[in-house]
């Protein structure tokens, strides 16, 4: 799964630290790479609210 959404390489045994918000047609709607916990669920819930 982590391949199909390109958080990790397809030679890689693991995934990076990437959230990503998954729109309604399965594709990747935004990709977090870098996030501060305090303020990424507020981040994800305004971004899923724009969809």
């Amino acid at each position: 799964m982590s391949v199909a959404y390109g958080a990790a390489e397809a030679d890689s045994p693991r995934s990076s630290r990437v959230s990503v918000l998954i729109a309604p047609d399965g594709t990747v709607a935004k990709a977090y790479e870098t996030v501060a916990p305090a303020d990424h669920p507020d981040q994800v819930l305004a971004d899923l609210a724009a969809l």
